[in-house]
């Protein structure tokens, strides 16, 4: 498989839930998203039976539940959920932006971007 390079802000970005955008690029086995939170956002208690999840804040400040432990992320730090781990989370004031990795990939987060090309174009020299 060859290896792809883009910029997220060239990247399609959906609102996924109130307040709550994605943008999402995958590869064969594991998925990135850059996720932006403008406040208020409230993400609800959910799990992922089918992988494991990471998050690296990069801006501002949010709130994440894991279970029955409630603590604020910021700037530089990362939280790492196994399969199966309920968690939520929700902002604090602002705009809040994290990354978030899955491995294995979720075709669940792809979805709102398919028809829409979010891979970039080799012939436009972003392909590695």
């Amino acid at each position: 498989m060859s290896s792809f390079r883009a910029r997220w802000d060239d990247l399609p970005e959906r609102e996924v839930l109130t307040n709550n955008f994605r943008t999402a690029m995958t590869g064969k086995e594991t998925g990135v998203n850059r996720i932006r939170w403008i406040h208020p956002t409230v993400v609800p208690t959910h799990s992922h039976p089918d992988c494991e999840q990471t998050v690296i804040v990069t801006k501002g400040r949010i709130i994440f539940t894991v279970e029955d432990d409630e603590f604020t992320l910021e700037p530089g730090e990362i939280a790492i959920l196994p399969r199966n781990v309920p968690h939520g989370g929700r902002s604090i004031e602002g705009e809040a932006e994290f990354i978030e990795i899955f491995a294995p990939t979720r075709i669940e987060n792809l979805l709102g971007f398919v028809g829409s090309s979010s891979m970039p174009d080799p012939d436009e020299g972003t392909g590695a």
